[in-house]
Order: structure tokens, then sequence, then C-alpha cells
């Protein structure tokens, strides 16, 4: 019976040592603190990526967007037979406005073309470099703008169909 009072309080000293050792319930509320804590900062930089992700997108749709709008600012459509074209050059020298003719088609401007212009028994004879033909004013005025933006070159929009002036 000693043995068993014995081994009863030993196990009751033991029982109460473990409880002891234990997490007091203020150290239960700091570590659950300390794991709320960790939850919320990690919330919080879930947020926070969120929000980045969403800029950079709001950014790049901004920047598809300005794309789109230079792409159809810059887009010019040529007709055949447009009564308008852009004039952007006049030599006295047939030869020299040919070899223009070449400088433009490789600015991308394959619609480039010379026009003679004057009366051949007064000697006063231009060769004029165009780009063109498109159908409207409108268009001409963009393809001008364009030029002037892209080239700082200086033209004027001209009538295709002029009674005076001949293709070469």
């Amino acid at each position: 019976m000693k043995r068993i009072v014995i081994f009863l309080v030993t196990s009751s000293i033991a029982i109460g040592l473990l409880n002891a050792c234990g997490p007091s319930e203020e150290e239960k509320q700091r570590r659950e603190q300390a794991r709320q804590d960790s939850l919320e900062q990690v919330r919080q930089q879930r947020l926070a990526e969120q929000r980045q992700d969403s800029i950079e997108q709001a950014r790049q749709d901004s920047i598809a967007a300005a794309k789109k709008r230079e792409r159809e600012r810059n887009r010019i459509e040529f007709d055949s037979e447009g009564a308008f074209s852009v004039q952007v050059e006049a030599w006295r020298s047939k030869d020299k406005a040919q070899s223009q003719i070449q400088k433009w088609k490789d600015r991308g401007y394959e619609n480039a073309y010379v026009v003679k212009y004057g009366k051949e028994e007064t000697g006063n004879i231009w060769f004029r470099v165009r780009l063109g033909h498109l159908a409207t004013k409108e268009m001409a005025q963009k393809l001008q703008d364009k030029l002037q933006r892209n080239h700082s070159e200086q033209s004027w929009i001209s009538m295709t169909q002029d009674q005076s002036d001949t293709e070469e």
C-alpha cells in the first residue's frame, strides 16, 4: 500500500509539474496574438501585391490604348482614284525628282510619284514629288500631319486631277 501511496503522490507531483511547465494563459494569448499578427501581415502583403498587379494592368491597358490611338492617327488610307495628294518637293530637274522618289519609298510611302508642271514653251517646268492618291482632304491632312510629325517635312495638299499636271 505504501507503494500505491508513493505512486499516487509522485504522479500528482508529476502532473502538477507538467501543468506548471506548460504555457500560461498570458503566454497562450501572446502566441495567438503573434499568429494573428502574422496572418494579418500576409493578408496585407497579398493586398499590396493585388494592388500592384492592378496598377500594372491599368498601366499596360493605358499603354495599349495609347498605341492603338497612335496607330489610328498614323493610319493613312491611299486610294488610287483619290482626288488629293500631298506634295513634298518640287525640282527643276526631272532626274533629281525621280531620285527623291526612292527616298520616299524607303520611308514607306510606296505611293510616291512625280508630276510635271509648267509649259515647255516658256521653259518654266517643275517636277513635283507627291504622295498619294487620297480620297478625302481630311485623309490628305492626316498624311500631311504625319509627315510633319515623323519627318519634319513641310508639304501641302494638292488636287491630283489638275488639268495642267501630267504624271511622269
